[in-house]
């Protein structure tokens, strides 16, 4: 199975949000959507999580990778 992207997922996520927000769904079809809009946003904040621990880390002048840290 292909692996989303995460604007795929993001692009999913709103078109549950708009179909949930509509309100024309019956009772069963909304908790299934919700259920799986809840996994996109767990999903989500994972790869960004992830994402921000790589940002933050750098590679000095001696190759070696190090945390970011802004100096005020």
């Amino acid at each position: 199975m292909e692996k989303k992207k995460f604007e795929d997922k993001i692009n999913e996520l709103d078109i549950i949000i708009n179909e949930l927000e509509n309100g024309e769904i019956d009772l069963d079809d909304a908790i299934n959507k919700y259920t799986k809009a809840m996994k996109l946003i767990k999903e989500c904040d994972t790869e960004l999580k992830n994402i921000e621990e790589q940002v933050n880390k750098i590679v000095n002048e001696n190759n070696e990778i190090e945390d970011f840290e802004i100096k005020e």
